[in-house]
């Protein structure tokens, strides 16, 4: 076990790394070697903003680290990784260390922030990039675990980092963009001074890179400073969502963002977002992707992005991603990719609530539904047993399930009959031997596991003695009520069947019937007549 030296600094790992804050230069000795990238990895501000290091920092610092780790001359000496005294200096240099604690030596966040906690002086919070007063702070704590929750997301591997790149594409000469995930690539707006005009070094870098990494999606935030054909002819989707800079989107712009992201991420491509600068604007819809798919907090998502990308997320935008956190992240859960294309975002589908998909889906599939049940004319013809005379009303059989014909296609499907009397004049040759014959109309309102069978009470007298035809109503346990009357018999001499008052048919002098045809049963459930 090392021997822990004594030593004016924060332990990290005993009798190995410390972090330590001086106003002068120490001098190694037998048991310590000192080492600073103050001077030689510094932080480039936009403006009063002086940190977190960014992540091509973090990899010279990791291996600058392991180097003075490793040198023979160092072997059982404690390394000291230390900073000036100024507040800035110190937060920037704990934050360092922190992250490759995290990051390299996969420490967890708690065991990382522990050596640093309640140390006196604190730590300086970070502040963003803008010109305004900084109302909104960052602290180390926030940037630790936006490390930790996109390392373990997978979004960052010093191991698969590309320096060289990441150094070279940052830089405004040759593009200002850097890939946020595997999924977004954030950049500064290119600049045209006509359409056709000849591209300029920065231009031809970013469509470059952007063709040779399959990014499929560009979407413009700020005014036009170039022609989008530029990208569009080379197979890569231009789409503009424009909103005034400094300002935050609406609702209903996040949503069609994240859902055209999803679409694409769905096809293997990348999003290239970018507004004027590629830092507020595109960092709030970049921010809401990240914390509806990856549930970081709105300090976390902050933190990462200008780990990645210095100066993202500006001003006001900062309280609205931390305001709005909850809804994104509940999207998940409450939200789905449309199917129906949205034409302001290039034909590709927005995000809507799921009730309302749902619900859509149900009245759409209803509408077809409806559109294809036509149910066609059932010819009966008259019943040989009404021509036999009987002396008492014998419970007939039902006809059986009706049979439900598709104009589209020959199969039949189950489901409850309704009966109505018309278009049966084409069979009709005398209005007095056949007053009527039911039609079956199915209803798709009622349970198809109704077991419920209809049976028809035929009065029939003999042709010597007077009768009626008896109407039977029958109430199924399925509080459907049916009214049924049966075709009547031929008419006899002397002795002619009468229907009751109620149902009096008119026989117009062409044979044809006037009136009401017959009687329907009315669907209760459905409350409509088929």
């Amino acid at each position: 076990m090392p021997r822990r030296p004594i030593v004016d600094a924060i332990e990290f790992l005993k009798g190995r790394v410390y972090l330590g804050a001086y106003d002068r230069t120490p001098k190694d000795t037998e048991e310590l070697v000192y080492f600073t990238v103050e001077d030689s990895l510094p932080y480039n501000p936009f403006h009063l903003d002086f940190g977190p290091l960014h992540i091509g920092h973090l990899y010279r610092f990791a291996v600058t680290l392991h180097e003075v780790l490793n040198d023979p001359a160092n072997k059982g000496k404690a390394v000291v990784f230390y900073s000036s005294t100024g507040a800035k200096e110190r937060s920037n240099a704990a934050c360092l260390l922190c992250c490759y604690m995290v990051v390299v030596q996969s420490w967890s966040p708690h065991q990382v922030l522990h050596p640093i906690a309640q140390h006196e002086p604190p730590f300086m919070p970070f502040r963003d990039a803008g010109y305004s007063h900084a109302d909104f702070e960052l602290t180390i704590q926030d940037v630790v675990y936006g490390v930790w929750r996109a390392k373990e997301r997978g979004m960052i591997d010093l191991n698969e980092f590309k320096l060289e790149e990441y150094e070279r594409y940052e830089r405004v000469d040759q593009g200002d963009f850097n890939v946020i995930s595997k999924d977004f690539i954030a950049f500064a707006s290119p600049k045209q001074p006509k359409p056709g005009a000849p591209l300029n070094e920065p231009f031809r870098s970013v469509l470059s890179y952007f063709g040779n990494n399959d990014v499929q999606l560009v979407v413009r935030l700020n005014s036009h400073l170039y022609d989008a054909a530029e990208f569009v002819k080379r197979g890569i989707q231009h789409v503009d969502m424009i909103f005034e800079d400094g300002t935050c989107p609406t609702m209903d712009y996040v949503k069609k963002f994240v859902g055209a992201a999803e679409t694409v991420i769905s096809n293997g491509g990348k999003i290239a977002v970018h507004c004027k600068a590629g830092l507020g604007r595109t960092g709030c819809l970049i921010g809401a992707h990240l914390i509806y798919t990856h549930g970081f907090t709105a300090n976390e998502c902050i933190a990462y992005m200008r780990m990645i990308r210095p100066g993202m997320v500006v001003g006001p935008q900062q309280h609205w991603l931390y305001l709005h956190q909850h809804e994104f992240r509940d999207w998940r859960h409450t939200m789905v990719i449309d199917n129906i294309p949205d034409d302001s975002i290039g034909g590709l589908y927005p995000l809507v609530p799921y009730d309302e998909y749902r619900a859509r889906k149900k009245k759409l599939f209803d509408h077809e539904n409806d559109s294809l049940l036509v149910t066609p004319v059932r010819r009966r013809k008259i019943s040989g047993q009404i021509k036999a005379a009987a002396s008492k009303a014998v419970p007939m059989e039902s006809p059986g399930q009706p049979r439900k014909f598709s104009p589209e296609r020959n199969y039949v499907s189950g489901g409850e009959e309704e009966y109505t009397m018309e278009s049966v004049k084409e069979n009709i040759e005398d209005p007095k031997r056949l007053l009527g014959s039911p039609r079956r109309v199915v209803s798709s309102a009622q349970d198809p596991a109704d077991n419920t069978q209809w049976k028809v009470l035929r009065s029939v007298t003999g042709p010597n003695s007077p009768g009626n035809i008896q109407v039977t109503k029958t109430k199924t346990t399925t509080t459907t009520m049916t009214t049924t009357v049966s075709s009547p018999p031929p008419s006899y001499e002397g002795n002619t069947l009468s229907m009751p008052k109620t149902r009096k048919r008119v026989v117009s002098a062409t044979g044809k019937l006037v009136g009401n045809p017959g009687i329907r049963k009315i669907s209760q459930s459905a409350k409509r007549v088929q």
